[in-house]
């Protein structure tokens, strides 16, 4: 649990997130249009304060800023340096503990982590939200989404994905070991290209962020697509989409502008597929039992079964 917070100390690791110009100006945005005159606001994980200190020039009149991270000693002095120690305050510290003695009209937290919920950081946004915001209060981000395609991406797996392994090396059959590094399932972070998808994303789930539940996103379910064009079929991609605001969204999905959370590269092994085919998948997420902070991602098509993990 500790390597998790110092590691939010890294100035490379907060570098990435600010430097994301579409993460960055679409939460810019968004605390814009919701943040009005006289709000009382709370940042969960603020990191370098940044969103916290956009929430007091967007006019919030108080803006309490929450991180278990050295970096919130950090982002004290950055309040401190813009002017705005008068608005914002800097708390270092669980944001599961916080009680503030009143509660606050907007929650805003960049929460969001690969494939949606890794980090699991949601968790304590919803304790958060239960203990501090108003009845009334408005929820940044406010919704969630997340999306799954089959892929065709040949160049990804043969090159340096399992496929790899079909190709003899001086002579020497390494071809056993495909299948298993396919077992291995380790999903990763990729930008997969539009052209890449055999067929539309479907919906594995959609939450209000104002009333979701701590285990609501670990549920299991069924997807079928509708291949929209002839192809080998030897991964999935997995994004999400997420409504910051009634009208900014932050879409991460392939097509997009490229964001640090990139994409989810889930490799499978190979199958033809052809126009018309109805590929049909069962699906089952779940917090990873022995990586915290990851998912476990359990992935079946046909008779094929792979648990992938999610980090």
């Amino acid at each position: 649990m500790d390597f998790y917070f110092d590691s939010y100390g890294d100035l490379t690791l907060q570098r990435a997130m600010v430097s994301d110009q579409v993460r960055t100006d679409a939460f810019a945005d968004a605390i814009a249009e919701v943040v009005k005159d006289g709000d009382r606001v709370l940042d969960v994980g603020t990191g370098t304060g940044l969103l916290a200190m956009l929430s007091a020039k967007a006019g919030a009149e108080k803006v309490f800023g929450i991180d278990q991270a050295s970096v919130a000693e950090l982002a004290t002095k950055l309040v401190e340096h813009n002017g705005l120690s008068d608005k914002v305050e800097i708390i270092k510290g669980n944001a599961k503990n916080l009680q503030l003695p009143e509660k606050v009209d907007v929650l805003v937290s960049e929460w969001l982590g690969h494939f949606g919920f890794v980090e699991t950081m949601l968790d304590d946004v919803i304790v958060a939200r239960d203990k501090n915001l108003k009845p009334n209060g408005t929820m940044l981000p406010c919704g969630i989404e997340l999306f799954m395609a089959p892929i065709s991406v040949p160049w990804i797996y043969g090159e340096s994905g399992p496929g790899f392994w079909d190709f003899p090396v001086h002579g020497i059959d390494y071809s056993p070991l495909e299948e298993m590094e396919l077992k291995q399932a380790i999903a990763g972070k990729s930008v997969v290209p539009v052209d890449a998808l055999l067929s539309r994303g479907e919906s594995l789930m959609a939450f209000d962020l104002k009333t979701v539940q701590r285990d609501d996103p670990w549920r299991s379910g069924d997807l079928e697509f509708v291949i929209e064009e002839d192809g080998r079929m030897d991964g999935f991609v997995g994004w999400f989409t997420s409504d910051l605001s009634p009208e900014i969204t932050l879409d991460t999905g392939p097509g997009s502008i490229p964001t640090h959370w990139g994409q989810t590269h889930l490799m499978f092994p190979p199958r033809d597929v052809k126009k018309g085919d109805a590929l049909k998948a069962h699906f089952a997420l779940n917090r990873h039992p022995f990586e915290e902070r990851s998912l476990e991602l359990k992935l079946t098509v046909d008779e094929e079964t792979i648990h992938y993990t999610v980090g």
